[in-house]
Formats: C-alpha cells, structure tokens, sequence
C-alpha cells in the first residue's frame, strides 16, 4: 500500500512523518495481497478554532482500495492523540471491508458446494 503524508498549516518534522508512517503501516495486513493499487493519503493539519483554546489538531485520510474509497476525519486537542485515532477508525472501517469480502466469497463458495451435492 502506497502511503503519502502532507502537512497543512504546519511543519512536518521527521518525528511526525516517522511516527504517522509506523502507524499507517500496520494497516497493511488488512489490505489483500495481491492489490497493488492500495493507496493511502493522509493529511494532518492544524486547525484555527476560535471557541477552543490552545491547539487543535485535525487528521483526515483518504484510502482508495479495489475502486472504492474511503475518508475518515478526526479533530483532538494533541496531534498524536489524532494520529493514533485516525488509525483506530481506519482500522475498523479496513476490517469491515475485509469481513464483507471474505463473507461474499463463503456465500460463493456454499453455492457451489451445494450444486455439487445436487450433482452427485
């Protein structure tokens, strides 16, 4: 899976990009082995929020597999905390697809089982 990482109003240090990159990469086991198209945009950004104070951090992602895509959005109060929140939800929603592919498959693989049984 191809990862790209940019920053919006701020500076990208290597400690973030390095962090981002570790965390986005465990994504990967839930991506098939053979998709090459996997392609996984993050941007982080920090946000001017009037009403809050302090810094307000905002992470969104953009993941594009097998022709669908999907954009998860997160907003904390510490960038990490985004980070590592963006990839709880990325986690799920790459889960679900997983487990709807799998069961399509299952149910394919029942129907041929059992026309088989009616051949035999």
């Amino acid at each position: 899976m191809h990862i790209i990482i940019t920053g919006v109003h701020m500076e990208m240090t290597d400690a973030i990009r390095d962090y981002t990159l570790t965390k986005m990469e465990g994504l990967g086991k839930y991506v098939p082995k053979d998709d090459t198209s996997g392609k996984l945009t993050v941007e982080l950004s920090k946000t001017t929020n009037h009403h809050a104070h302090g810094d307000v951090f905002q992470a969104e992602a953009l993941l594009h597999i097998r022709g669908k895509e999907t954009v998860v959005r997160t907003t904390q109060d510490d960038l990490y905390k985004a980070i590592d929140t963006l990839k709880d939800m990325l986690t799920r929603e790459l889960a679900s697809y997983k487990d709807k592919e799998r069961s399509v498959f299952r149910r394919g693989a029942h129907k041929v089982k059992a026309l088989l049984k009616r051949l035999a």
